[in-house]
């Protein structure tokens, strides 16, 4: 008789194990499956976006001056915002003084300014010799790799580059670029801090005024100076997917706007 009850206990305690790992089981496909619903409307959010950017007529497309559209794909909230290439800080034609200027208006410490503009400075320039609070080939040896002796190619570069931290170098990667298709700063759609920063470092200035008049809604959506579409534009698409209890799922994407009605856009990359 015990050890019939001693054969139940064991049975019943296998099935109890068996129904918490089907049930981790399940949790697991659940989540698999809301993220892989998430990330097919960022996907949608994309397609999206690139449809607006490609209608024709003016009041018809989106802007591509950075602002917030909402949509929604499948009972996920979409949020989507397109960013002009041309209207970012295009680091690989700064020099270390522009880098100067971004930081002290990120709010850095003289200190940290110093030693991040010498040090941009370094990595560009030909010569082996560092600025007082720079860094040349000693610096970076223990890391692996030395000064690029000329401009970033990569936002992400800057990651590299003595004193910038991962964090630093992400606030800077959202208005930073490299020079697409050899396109000139393009003001009218820019961030504030890139038209200050792409300048003379003034705050001031009536061009950076102006366009923080433009993103307060105090001028047009649409000025009449705006071209009658994008073609030629490189641009960066934003989805963002948002799901219940905070899930989120994100695609990031740069297209360049054709104006050709058989192929209106081309990716350059995507994650």
């Amino acid at each position: 008789m015990l050890a019939v009850v001693a054969g139940i206990g064991v049975m019943a305690a296998l099935a109890a194990g068996a129904a918490a790992a089907t049930a981790a089981r399940l949790d697991t496909l659940e989540a698999e499956t809301s993220a892989a619903r998430l990330g097919a409307a960022a996907d949608a959010g994309v397609e999206i976006a690139l449809a607006r950017l490609t209608r024709p007529g003016l009041a018809a497309r989106w802007a591509i001056d950075g602002r917030t559209y909402t949509e929604s794909y499948k009972a996920a909230a979409l949020a989507i915002r397109i960013e002009d290439e041309a209207g970012k800080i295009m680091i690989n034609r700064i020099d270390g003084e522009n880098i100067g200027w971004l930081m002290s208006t990120l709010g850095l410490p003289p200190l940290q300014v110093k030693t991040l503009r010498d040090s941009f400075d370094d990595w560009i320039d030909q010569d082996d010799e560092p600025r007082t609070d720079g860094a040349e080939s000693e610096a970076y040896r223990p890391r692996g790799y030395a000064p690029r002796n000329g401009p970033p190619t990569s936002v992400e570069e800057l990651g590299d580059i003595r004193g910038f931290t991962p964090a630093l170098a992400a606030r800077v990667a959202r208005i930073a670029t490299v020079e697409v298709n050899g396109a000139p700063f393009d003001k009218r759609y820019a961030d504030p801090l890139a038209i200050q920063v792409m300048n003379d470092g003034n705050a001031n200035t009536p061009d950076v005024i102006e366009r923080q008049r433009e993103i307060a809604g105090q001028r047009p959506a649409f000025p009449i100076s705006d071209p009658a579409d994008w073609r030629g534009r490189v641009v960066t698409i934003i989805a963002t997917a948002r799901g219940p209890g905070g899930a989120r799922a994100q695609r990031r994407v740069v297209a360049e706007i054709t104006g050709n009605p058989r192929q209106p856009y081309v990716l350059r990359w995507g994650t």
